[in-house]
C-alpha cells in the first residue's frame, strides 16, 4: 500500500459522505438501509483530500456493515459534529463490538479478525487522517463500536 499524499484543502464534507455511500452501493446493495446518515449541510468544510476521505468512509462503513451480517435490527448511525477548531464524525454500529485482544492493536499493521482481511484499512485510514492533522479514536463493547474521527474545519 502506497501513501499517496495530495495537499490538504478545503473539502465540503457532506460531498464526501454522499461519494463514500455511492462508492459503496454495488458491494452492499440490499444493505445500506442500515447506514442513518445526520448528513452536515453543503457549507461544511475541512482540510483535506475528497478522494483520499472517502476512502477512510468507505472503509469505516464497510468494516460497520461487515459487522452486523445476519442481523435483522442491523443499525449503522454517521453523524458529524462541529467543534471549536473542528469536525468530528462518528460511526456506530450495534453490532458485537471488536475484542478486546484486537481492539489493543488495531491499528497495527495486518491485525485483523477478518478470514480474507488483510489488517490494513484502518492503518491506512489512520495514516490518512493524520495526514491531515486528524485523528481516529474507537470505543467498543457489547453494545457496539464507534470510530471518531477528528478533522480540521476549513476557514
Amino acid at each position: 500500500a502506497r501513501k499517496g499524499r495530495t495537499a490538504a484543502e478545503p473539502v465540503e464534507l457532506r460531498g464526501v459522505i454522499e461519494g463514500a455511500v455511492v462508492l459503496l452501493r454495488s458491494r452492499f446493495a440490499g444493505r445500506l438501509d442500515a447506514l442513518a446518515i445526520d448528513l452536515p449541510p453543503p457549507s461544511l468544510k475541512v482540510m483535506g483530500n475528497r478522494v483520499r476521505l472517502e476512502q477512510v468512509l468507505i472503509n469505516l462503513f464497510q468494516n460497520a456493515l461487515e459487522a452486523l451480517e445476519g442481523r435483522d435490527d442491523a443499525h449503522v448511525r454517521v453523524s458529524v459534529d462541529e467543534t471549536a477548531d473542528g469536525v468530528t464524525v462518528g460511526v456506530f454500529d450495534n453490532g458485537p463490538g471488536i475484542p478486546p485482544a484486537i481492539l489493543r492493536s488495531l491499528f497495527t499493521p495486518f491485525n485483523t479478525s477478518k478470514e480474507k482481511g488483510l489488517g490494513l484499512g484502518l492503518v491506512i485510514s489512520k495514516d490518512i487522517v493524520a495526514d491531515y492533522a486528524g485523528r481516529i479514536e474507537v470505543s467498543s463493547d457489547h453494545r457496539g463500536t464507534r470510530f471518531t474521527i477528528h478533522l480540521l474545519k476549513a476557514v
